[in-house]
């Protein structure tokens, strides 16, 4: 273990400054060694030691309960978790279908809880299964339940009971306060989120987000069923016999909103304005609204133009000081940290040179630029500013950072209109002072 022990501290003490339902787990940490450092010690090896240092550091562990259902059912809920997106830390959600026979899952990232996101969630995830489960159970989310009228009925929103329909599934609703109800999904709301959610995933495309959530679930799938003692895929392909077919044509998942252009031709949408080209002036248009986008259509139904749905996502920018500071405590674990992937190219060059002594004295001079005030794009400027033969020198990199951060401007020309032009383009010659300066009599 001990030249993996730097690397395994420095995962978990990162792990105080993230939220405490998306931290390395005992397994999780192993399977990273494996993956990541070509470790081929033990797993148990691994994980006493893991639950020791957890210990020092006052780490809670969660329990968790299962329940047992009949085959062919399903359970949804929504989870919430961080991911990096333009070097800040945003909070997006998931939703989870959870098949508590097999105990197959899988999950589906999404801006919000609304209806559309919902709906268009699980649709992806039925895709992604190839049936339809032919029971589904909820939480009371505000997506699908408009009124709790009693503890067994429920008025829904008109889009998600046209969506049952579609697709043929019974939903069942839990009892208020009763999550328990749905104790399988719970489960894998925290599982997926402490297991291929650390270390923090980054956010460039959506699509592409989903897609290595897919490749997780797939994989999760390869092991043994902790009751049944048989791979969890092989489970599930017998699940997926008794799951109902899919409708020949997808439910179509977004709603109609009328609005009207302004003096300017732009169209309002949940506070801001956004110009459409093809638009007439105050015109009457009806808005097609997506999960991710929305169509304008004239009142002939033809297309105006569309643009990107807006979503106010909970950020927070990085504390770069603070996670830089784990790592300069343990130079040898800097490739292996999270905070190393989200730095700038530049900087992951300056800080993983070979040798240990010069990267911990490097990541010590950045955090104590970044408490001085400069900004992490001011350093990576001034990195790539300074040739890798000075990159050791302290002056001469601050040198670059003030010069970044700090600089020169240009003059600006100032025109006046008082000095006559004869004056003005008067050129004198200087040769005749030159000559007073000799003593020489000047005609």
């Amino acid at each position: 273990m001990g030249p993996y022990l730097d690397i395994i501290d420095t995962w978990l003490k990162e792990d105080l400054t993230k939220h405490k339902k998306q931290r390395h787990t005992q397994t999780r940490i192993y399977d990273r060694l494996v993956e990541e450092c070509k470790y081929t010690g033990g797993k148990r090896t691994v994980t006493t030691y893991v639950s020791k240092k957890k210990k020092e550091l006052a780490q809670p562990v969660d329990k968790y309960i299962d329940l047992q259902h009949p085959g062919g059912e399903a359970q949804v809920d929504f989870g919430t978790a961080n991911v990096t997106h333009e070097q800040k830390i945003i909070q997006i959600k998931y939703v989870v279908m959870s098949f508590p026979d097999s105990n197959a899952a899988y999950i589906w990232f999404t801006p919000s809880e609304n209806i559309d996101c919902f709906l268009t969630g699980l649709q992806e995830l039925m895709q992604i299964v190839g049936g339809v489960p032919k029971k589904i159970w909820f939480d009371n989310l505000s997506a699908a339940v408009v009124k709790i009228e009693s503890y067994y009925d429920r008025k829904m929103t008109e889009k998600f009971t046209a969506f049952a329909l579609h697709y043929g599934f019974q939903y069942e609703f839990c009892g208020v306060g009763k999550g328990h109800e749905k104790g399988s999904v719970e489960n894998k709301v925290g599982c997926t989120r402490r297991n291929w959610m650390v270390p923090m995933p980054t956010l460039t495309l959506w699509e592409d987000l989903n897609k290595q959530m897919k490749a997780k679930a797939e994989q999760y799938m390869q092991e043994i069923h902790y009751e049944k003692k048989q791979p969890i895929h092989i489970l599930f392909e017998e699940e997926k016999a008794k799951l109902l077919s899919l409708p020949s044509e997808p439910f179509e998942v977004y709603r109609l909103e009328a609005a009207v252009l302004d003096k300017y031709g732009r169209v309002p949408f949940e506070g801001q304005k956004y110009p459409m080209a093809k638009g007439s002036l105050n015109e009457a248009v009806l808005l097609k609204i997506y999960w991710d986008e929305v169509e304008v259509l004239n009142q002939d139904y033809e297309r105006l133009g569309t643009f990107s749905r807006p979503y106010s996502l909970k950020e927070q920018a990085i504390d770069w000081a603070a996670e830089l500071t784990v790592i300069h405590k343990k130079p040898k674990a800097v490739t292996y940290a999270w905070i190393y992937s989200q730095l700038p190219l530049s900087l992951q060059n300056y800080v993983s040179i070979a040798e240990p002594n010069k990267r911990k004295l490097r990541i010590g001079w950045l955090v104590k630029w970044l408490r001085s005030g400069y900004s992490m794009d001011h350093i990576s400027e001034a990195v790539d500013r300074t040739s890798v033969y000075q990159q050791d020198q302290e002056g001469v990199l601050y040198h670059a950072l003030y010069q970044v951060s700090h600089p020169v401007a240009s003059m600006e020309v100032l025109t006046e209109h008082y000095t006559p032009v004869d004056v003005k383009d008067y050129d004198p010659d200087l040769e005749a002072y030159d000559q007073l300066s000799k003593g020489v009599g000047v005609i």
